[in-house]
């Protein structure tokens, strides 16, 4: 790889001298450079962030010889680039295959076998600026889209097809006053064998499930490389259960003819067992097998897992009433889910290990819904394949993202056109995908941001209007379409119909929405020390003592926030002090707000968080930090997302207690309300059986005028405690003051280790008076299922805590706090 400015186009594939540095594929040049000593951290803060400007700002080359020594087993090859960011020319053995203009596509070459050599390939590909790719295309942008900033930010979005948000200077992900942009190649590249007839894609769409028995259609793209070639399709559909056992097979001839075409093939099977989103049913998964074979030789063959399910998007109940709510196999689903953030800024895409977190996560975090926001980028199709295991639905926007597009132009809406079959094709086959969405907040900004009054029209609004769905309704899915987040009535923000982002203001929360895309509430946090540290090179407690605030925002351009509404708690001290209390802040909000949803609001059938993760260290919202730590929001928010959840609450003078039960069966349990001082002290108890409908909410217990029982707010709580079965599963701590002038006197945490398996222990958590909030500090491989965690004296909590990988891993030392207090237990896991 080097760096080379203003070479002339016509100077061949590589420059004369080339000053080479290794780069890693996948990967981006801003991080070649940093391992090379050329170039300062771009994540360490706002200097570090504009003086890597230049880097997408420059053309560059990578280059990379390879043999091809199997070149005989293969008329024809394809060289795959999954994608490159962004603008490109792809040399091989110095001729110029073909350009790349999309960091959202895949580009792939076809070759001869000619067009190689044994040993010693040379593939070239010359990057070329952002700017250069758009530049004929900004005069025009500047007059009709009203932008006026430079590549890196709403003028660089509106033209550039590359990972969205990265283009925000202000409030970006990277969140310094400044962007970063990406540029290499940042995905994997392939050189794959093409042999006579090949399946191009295999898509299995349930038609029908009645009576048990599930039709369903098979549809095979054949693309011939040999003139003249018959074959014969073949589709297998195995058992769940025992994969040498077919439930279901078709069988088409395919007549000779060039060029590619598509086989439908139907297939019966009788006693379906069907794919279920977590919660409501296992996510089975079938095996679905295609081959097309000449003669008795099977020329290709394709294997993929297939879910059987329907999916409907119910806008309207029986009676008329509006409502929001996904049914799947004829059942009313509840929403519980989050926005999900590519884990690299720069990057885009993670590893392997990234990957394997994210889902710990969010099967922990009791998610059932994935929303692939438009902000971001399409994820690979082991991604996908994941979230169909695990029985996760796929929301998957288009990447349109808060801005306007240049939907004038022939040439942009060529491409956009192409990035969104390609899409759509890819993953249409997944069994969790339920809905396809135009993109975010478009609409939003046309009806709320004051965009009719700097434009003549609405730039964009014919993409989502006429271009995809041309598309959805070409590649025939069979999944919902909406055409932007939010959408609804009168205004996108509607509470009234279809879905909104209900975020900012907490009067939002009470306004019983139908169903919440993005949730968040005006307060931010950061990622943790050990983060800052790994991705940022800052050490936070350099930040103490007088005047850390200056060097703090000197460094990061970021101010102090000073109100904390939800919590008053204002730690003091340094920078290490601050992060836990915007975290503590930010949990809370969470909290108030989707208590609100979960609990009383009786129209919303489904809540997807703002967000799952942070897009960049100092990313103001998202429950899991930007290196995949999870924050105090994590568990606050599973918390609310189980399947049966107790809620107590202040309605003026009474106190009001509800079960919301968003399971597929009726619920009998124990409900336990206690009321007691901070120093252990029980003032009532109360205790009666509850039995709670299947998908509702139901207020168990109204204790009428008893705040006025209450004598000192800042030493009482009520806690409201649900056992199914003899075992918790849900409680609630009612605090009656701000939880910073919360007194608990007796607060510290006795621990109780057990060994529940191969690398899984069982913590349990007492108290002799009241821990307004207990945390769990541990080693990164650990998944707990609690932390963040109130305790009141009597009342005991279980966390179980797994090691992700247990062979072989050393003692773990553990400790655990409570919140202002000053006693720390340490438990050691062996």
């Amino acid at each position: 790889m080097t760096r080379w400015d203003q070479a002339p186009a016509d100077d061949g594939p590589e420059p004369a001298n080339a000053d080479w540095l290794p780069a890693v594929v996948p990967g981006v040049i801003q991080y070649d450079l940093v391992r090379a000593g050329r170039l300062e951290n771009p994540f360490g803060g706002t200097e570090a962030a504009r003086e890597a400007a230049w880097v997408a700002e420059s053309d560059w080359v990578y280059a990379t010889d390879f043999d091809a020594p199997d070149l005989e087993s293969a008329p024809r090859w394809g060289l795959h680039f999954d994608g490159i960011d962004t603008f490109a020319e792809v040399w091989l053995n110095g001729q110029l295959l073909g350009r790349t203009g999309n960091a959202y596509r895949n580009y792939d070459f076809e070759l001869e076998s000619s067009r190689l050599t044994p040993t010693g390939n040379r593939l070239v590909v010359r990057l070329r600026n952002h700017a250069s790719g758009v530049a004929d295309k900004i005069p025009e942008a500047r007059e009709r889209l009203r932008v006026t900033d430079g590549i890196e930010g709403r003028t660089g979005k509106a033209l550039i097809r590359r990972y969205q948000r990265s283009f925000f200077t202000g409030s970006s992900l990277l969140n310094v006053g400044t962007s970063v942009l990406g540029i290499g190649i940042h995905r994997p590249v392939s050189l794959v064998p093409l042999p006579a007839a090949t399946i191009t894609d295999l898509f299995v769409k349930t038609v029908d499930v009645a009576d048990g028995t599930a039709t369903l259609d098979a549809r095979v793209a054949i693309t011939r490389t040999a003139p003249g070639t018959a074959v014969r399709a073949r589709v297998r559909l195995m058992s769940p259960d025992d994969p040498d056992t077919v439930v279901a097979d078709a069988v088409a001839e395919v007549p000779a003819g060039d060029g590619p075409t598509d086989v439908h093939l139907r297939l019966e099977v009788p006693d379906a067992k069907l794919w279920w989103p977590r919660g409501y049913g296992e996510a089975v998964l079938h095996e679905a097998r295609a081959t097309i074979e000449s003669g008795d030789v099977v020329v290709d063959a394709v294997r993929q897992p297939v879910g059987i399910k329907t999916v409907e998007l119910r806008e309207e109940l029986p009676s008329g009433r509006a409502t929001f709510e996904f049914v799947v196999n004829g059942v009313p689903v509840h929403v519980r889910g989050t926005n999900y953030i590519p884990v690299d800024y720069l990057k885009v895409h993670g590893d392997e290990g990234a990957y394997r977190r994210v889902f710990e996560l969010l099967v922990n975090g009791n998610n059932n819904l994935l929303r692939m926001w438009g902000g971001g980028a399409v994820e690979s199709d082991s991604f996908y394949d994941e979230c169909d295991r695990l029985g996760i639905m796929i929301w998957q926007d288009f990447y349109l993202h808060s801005n306007v597009y240049p939907d004038y132009d022939p040439e942009f809406v060529a491409e956009f056109a192409a990035e969104s079959r390609e899409m759509v094709h890819q993953l249409r086959r997944h069994a969790g995908l339920v809905l396809l969405c135009g993109g975010n907040e478009q609409r939003e900004g046309w009806d709320e941001w004051g965009w009719r009054d700097t434009m003549d029209r609405f730039y964009g609004e014919k993409l989502i209007t006429e271009t995809i769905p041309a598309i959805v309704a070409e590649l025939d899915s069979g999944i919902p379409y909406i055409d932007n987040s939010p959408h609804g009535g009168s205004t996108s923000q509607s509470p009234l119909a279809g879905e909104g982002h209900i975020w900012g203001s907490f009067f939002n929360s009470t306004k019983d929405p139908l169903f919440v895309t993005e949730t968040c509430w005006g307060q931010e946090s950061y990622s943790r020390p050990e983060t800052l540290a790994e991705v940022m090179g800052l050490d936070v407690d350099e930040f103490a003592g007088l005047g850390w605030a200056e060097r703090w925002q000197a460094r990061t351009h970021l101010g102090l926030f000073i109100r904390m509404p939800f919590t008053d708690y204002h730690s003091e001290g340094g920078l290490r002090e601050y992060l836990a209390a915007l975290e503590v802040e930010q949990g809370m909000a969470d909290y108030f707000a989707l208590s609100n949803f979960r609990l009383r609001s009786s129209s919303n059938r489904g809540i997807v968080y703002w967000s799952f993760n942070k897009g960049g260290p100092l990313f103001q919202f998202g429950a899991v930090d930007y290196r995949l730590r999870p924050l105090m929001s994590h568990y606050v928010v599973a918390r609310l997302y189980a399947q049966t959840v107790v809620g107590a609450y202040r309605d003026n003078d009474t106190v009001r207690v509800i079960v919301s039960n968003r399971s597929r069966r009726a619920v009998a349990g124990e409900l336990e309300i206690v009321h007691v001082r901070t120093d252990g002290t029980v003032i009532k108890r109360w205790h009666q059986s509850v039995e709670v409908a299947e998908d509702t909410n139901a207020e168990v217990l109204s204790l009428d005028g008893y705040y006025r029982e209450v004598i000192d707010r800042s030493t009482e709580v009520i806690l409201a405690r649900l056992s199914i079965d003899g075992e918790p599963v849900s409680e609630d701590l009612l605090l009656l003051c701000p939880l910073a002038e919360l007194r608990t006197p007796r607060s510290e945490v006795a621990v109780e280790v057990a060994r529940a398996g191969a690398g899984i222990w069982d913590l349990t958590l007492s108290v002799a008076g009241v821990s307004k909030l207990t945390q769990i500090d541990g080693a990164d491989d650990l998944v707990m299922s609690d932390n963040f965690l109130p305790l009141v004296a009597g009342y005991p909590r279980t966390v179980r805590v797994t090691a992700t990988d247990s062979s072989g891993a050393a003692a773990r030392t553990l400790r655990v706090h409570s919140l202002d207090g000053r006693e720390v237990t340490e438990v050691v896991l062996d």
